[in-house]
C-alpha cells in the first residue's frame, strides 16, 4: 500500500469541523463540480437565458440540471476557498495553542 492511499484514508476519517474535515469538504465540492462539468451539465445553464440545451429533456429537467450546475460552480468558486482558508486558520490556531501550552 502506498503513502497516498494512507493519507487519503486519514483524510476521509477526519473529525467533524477539524482542518482535515474542511479540506475534505472543499475537495468534495471540487470533485462534484468536475464531474458535473465533464458530464456536460454546463450547457444546461442556458435555461437562464430562456433557452433549453436539450429540448428532449423538457424544461423542468433542463432547469434542474442548470441550477444544479450553477450551484456547484458557485460552491466551488466561493465556498471551497473559504473552507480551505478556515482549515489553514484552524490548523494555525491549533499549532499556536500547542506552543502556548508548552511555553507555560
Amino acid at each position: 500500500m502506498n503513502d497516498t492511499s494512507g493519507k487519503l484514508r486519514r483524510l476521509i476519517g477526519a473529525d467533524f469541523l477539524s482542518p482535515k474535515d474542511f479540506v475534505r469538504h472543499a475537495g468534495l465540492l471540487v470533485l462534484l463540480f468536475v464531474v458535473a462539468h465533464v458530464g456536460g451539465l454546463r450547457e444546461f445553464t442556458t435555461i437562464i437565458s430562456g433557452t433549453m440545451a436539450e429540448p428532449r429533456f423538457g424544461s423542468d429537467v433542463c432547469a434542474l440540471l442548470g441550477l444544479g450546475y450553477a450551484a456547484l460552480y458557485f460552491a466551488t468558486v466561493v465556498l471551497a476557498p473559504i473552507l480551505l482558508i478556515a482549515a489553514g486558520v484552524l490548523k494555525l490556531w491549533e499549532i499556536c495553542g500547542r506552543n502556548h501550552q508548552h511555553a507555560s
